[in-house]
């Protein structure tokens, strides 16, 4: 009797995924290969792993305990094989989740260095906005995303990548520098904000907090259509300051002076607890190194607004 380690992959992923064709997708398999490892086991071992007599399979008191078993051996096979230099056997794929200021500034820089780290990985990335995001992690249709500390969740692992620094600012016909504005003052103004399903809006309320803003102004979920009205003057809007750094040296937008420190948010690597924790760890490590939110990719789509 032999017992794999794309046996163990099968059943861990079918129980941490919800089913057999997700664990499929995450192992870059077939879903009758997934069942055939998992009846394997089942069969050498004369045990029973899964009980079927439902309409959803679930873990029977061995397939518990052999699922505990599981992601210690997976953990460790990944902590070994990650401290033999030189070896690079990950394989598969990463969906990866960012949000749209990561695309526009590291994103490149990171796929080059998981590339060069872990020749063998297909890293598929998923733009979208934060809470999405962290609800896609949390179904397991994502295995990590790069999210705000402030939409943390206990299911979820965090690792710390870098702050990031926002202010107010809006063109020079709504912000004066001359003024020091108060979260009052703020948000009696006309405030332009991205999606609700973005994790900015709580970093936006918790500084005008106790206030409420009077008067907003959406946009779909863009970065940059929400600073291009900032720029045409319709309001204001808090926004990464050394992204935008551009726009500010050029007057088309002036950063608000404020009495309350501006806001500032922690973006870190987000992944399920239990799944592979030194091989996310290093993923994590790499971003540490690579990310840089204040340079534009590409020659700075930043400065050219209001052009």
């Amino acid at each position: 009797m032999m017992l794999t380690f794309k046996q163990i992959e099968a059943l861990y992923w079918v129980v941490q995924l919800g089913g057999f064709a997700n664990a499929a997708e995450r192992l870059n398999t077939t879903q009758s290969a997934i069942t055939k490892r998992i009846q394997e086991l089942e069969t050498s071992f004369n045990i029973q792993i899964f009980d079927r007599s439902g309409k959803k399979a679930t873990l029977t008191r061995t397939g518990e305990e052999l699922l505990e078993m599981a992601a210690d051996l997976l953990g460790r096979r990944d902590q070994m094989l990650l401290k033999m230099k030189g070896f690079k056997p990950f394989s598969g794929s990463l969906r990866l989740g960012i949000t749209e200021i990561t695309a526009m500034t590291w994103l490149p820089q990171l796929m080059q260095a998981l590339r060069t780290s872990f020749p063998e990985l297909i890293v598929q990335p998923k733009i979208g906005m934060a809470w999405q995001l962290q609800q896609s992690l949390l179904n397991g249709q994502l295995d990590m995303a790069i999210l705000h500390w402030e939409i943390r969740h206990p299911y979820l692992e965090i690792e710390p990548i870098a702050q990031v620094d926002f202010g107010w600012a809006g063109s020079p016909s709504v912000i004066s520098p001359a003024k020091v504005y108060t979260p009052e003052d703020i948000s009696r103004m006309n405030i332009i904000r991205q999606d609700p399903d973005s994790a900015l809006n709580a970093i936006y309320d918790e500084w005008l907090a106790p206030y409420t803003s009077q008067s907003n102004l959406f946009t779909i979920n863009s970065l940059q259509a929400m600073v291009g009205l900032a720029v045409a003057g319709f309001g204001v809007a808090c926004i990464a300051t050394g992204y935008f750094a551009e726009l500010f040296k050029s007057r088309k937008l002036v950063l608000a002076r404020t009495t309350k420190p501006m806001p500032t948010s922690m973006y870190c690597a987000m992944y399920a607890k239990q799944s592979n924790p030194m091989f996310y760890q290093e993923i994590a490590r790499i971003a540490r190194d690579v990310c840089d939110f204040s340079r534009p990719y590409g020659g700075g789509l930043g400065g050219g607004l209001g052009t």
